[in-house]
């Protein structure tokens, strides 16, 4: 990008005309953009031309030996240079933006300067101190040395300011960029504290999820029953079916059970009356007799019933003993 001058030209003479006045050919003129105004060379001097249409007949364009385009808006211009660091592998790379307005551009067009940053990089090169400012800190103490270069930079420009002829220069901002390995680094580093961060949270949550099943399935079957029920994955007609199965093959276990205690004559000298026991346990109303109970004043009760349902007496002193009665053990 040139800046102050955005373009420079020489011109060819105009040719003179009989009788008619000298005009200059258009085509002789470059364009001018937004913001810039003509300067033209005449006699050895500088005259600008102002903001107003170009009179391609007037004696300053007629007479003019060249031309200049001279950018009067003012401009943030950065300029960047790099310093070592403690290190030989890295540098510090500072960036430093100045905000520049030109304000005779017949003086700038007269220097003919183009690339004002170059000139103003060599004006901060020239402070001794900044250039061994990072030699103390490696590449990662950028924060500090970010610190230190804006305190530099900013006390240098202000004892020793940038000039340049026909020119307002004011320092607008001290920059100190990472290096593109440090950077990548870091972004590596960053990258891996997420994923590392993201992985704890899912393992969090996943124990938390197996901690809370295993009370589900814990407190019972119902509970899990129920869970799907909520979450509309099981019906509910289909798990009172299931819960009547259970019930059925539950007592038709316990029946078969007690019919063979019955059988083997284990309630025979028990104050209960099996047969009624087994038309609970089968799910059957109990008829309008009276509640199996012990006979006060006997020494035995001859009950018992074997398969056909009739009873039969037991002598309390018949030698036949039944079976022991069985633990929990033998009846599963």
């Amino acid at each position: 990008m040139f800046y102050p001058v955005l373009t420079e030209k020489s011109l060819p003479p105009v040719p003179r005309r009989l009788f008619l006045p000298a005009k200059r050919n258009a085509g002789d003129l470059p364009p001018v953009p937004p913001g810039g105004v003509y300067v033209f060379k005449v006699n050895g001097r500088q005259r600008l031309y102002g903001d107003r249409h170009v009179d391609l007949g007037d004696d300053v364009v007629v007479d003019a030996v060249a031309v200049s385009i001279v950018q009067r808006r003012a401009s943030m211009i950065k300029c960047e240079f790099s310093i070592p660091s403690v290190s030989a592998a890295d540098d510090f790379t500072i960036a430093v933006t100045f905000r520049c307005q030109v304000l005779a551009p017949e003086v700038v067009a007269e220097s003919g300067l183009m690339d004002l940053s170059a000139v103003l990089a060599n004006h901060l090169a020239q402070d001794r101190d900044l250039k061994s400012l990072g030699q103390g800190h490696r590449i990662d103490d950028i924060n500090e040395v970010r610190r230190l270069v804006d305190a530099q930079v900013t006390a240098y420009c202000m004892l020793v300011p940038p000039t340049v002829r026909g020119m307002a220069i004011e320092l607008s901002s001290v920059l100190v960029h990472p290096s593109a390995d440090l950077r990548n680094q870091r972004r590596r580093v960053r990258d891996k504290e997420w994923e590392h961060e993201v992985g704890r949270i899912d393992v969090a949550w996943e124990n938390s999820e197996v901690n809370r099943y295993a009370d589900l399935l814990a407190a019972g079957p119902a509970h899990a029953e129920a869970l799907g029920v909520v979450r509309n994955e099981v019906n509910v007609g289909q798990v009172a079916e299931r819960m009547r199965e259970d019930d059925r093959e539950r007592r038709r276990q316990l029946g078969e059970t007690l019919q063979m205690m019955v059988e083997r004559g284990y309630f025979d000298r028990m104050p209960v009356d099996p047969m009624r026991l087994l038309d609970e346990v089968a799910g059957r109303r109990m008829g309008g007799s009276e509640i199996p109970r012990a006979v006060d004043g006997g020494p035995t009760i001859p009950l018992g019933a074997g398969r056909d349902g009739h009873r039969r007496a037991v002598a309390a002193d018949d030698p036949t003993e039944p079976d022991p009665i069985p633990s929990e053990e033998d009846i599963a």
